[in-house]
């Protein structure tokens, strides 16, 4: 078991909770989620970060072919964050984001993230975490909500503007 604790846990664009910590077991599934102020005690095996913790990004490029991404994303901005000069795509959207970062390596998705954070700074952490995790996973009829039980890989989205909930030049991933 690995316990994980952080100041925010993405389980869904309409909830994301506030000092929590997430244990998984080694197949990777979820066995607990708990408030970190309604506990009282702790395992000495919980690992704290400063940062977001969201469940693994779905590509829906690696998944089905572009026609069918065209169908699935009509009511989306779907933008291939592996593609170059992406980014301004992303400024004037008007439904949800799905940034889609393929089969890129999380070298190369933290400095993409760098990208969006120059250019797109009012875009709020959430959107894109959402974007990167949440809607890719539920257009593709996955489980997309953090819940106990699921089945997946954690993400901590480090150095992360938590005041005004925005990337920063420096917001980076790191797996679980």
């Amino acid at each position: 078991m690995v316990c994980i604790g952080s100041q925010l846990t993405f389980c869904s664009p309409g909830n994301i909770l506030r000092r929590t910590a997430v244990e998984k077991d080694e197949r990777n599934v979820v066995s607990r989620i708990f408030s970190l102020d309604e506990s009282s005690v702790e395992s000495a095996h919980t690992l704290f970060y400063d940062g977001i913790i969201s469940a693994e990004m779905v590509s829906l490029k690696q998944h089905v072919s572009s026609e069918k991404i065209a169908e699935l994303t009509a009511d989306y901005c779907y933008i291939d964050a592996s593609e170059d000069n992406f980014s301004e795509k992303i400024i004037d959207h008007a439904n949800p984001i799905i940034l889609d970062f393929g089969g890129l390596t999380l070298k190369e998705i933290n400095r993409k993230l760098a990208e969006i954070a120059q250019q797109c700074s009012l875009i709020p952490v959430f959107d894109v975490i959402a974007g990167c995790v949440f809607y890719p996973a539920l257009l593709l009829g996955y489980e997309a909500q953090l819940t106990q039980g699921r089945q997946t890989k954690l993400l901590l989205w480090e150095h992360t503007d938590l005041v005004n909930k925005t990337l920063t030049v420096s917001t980076k991933i790191q797996e679980f």
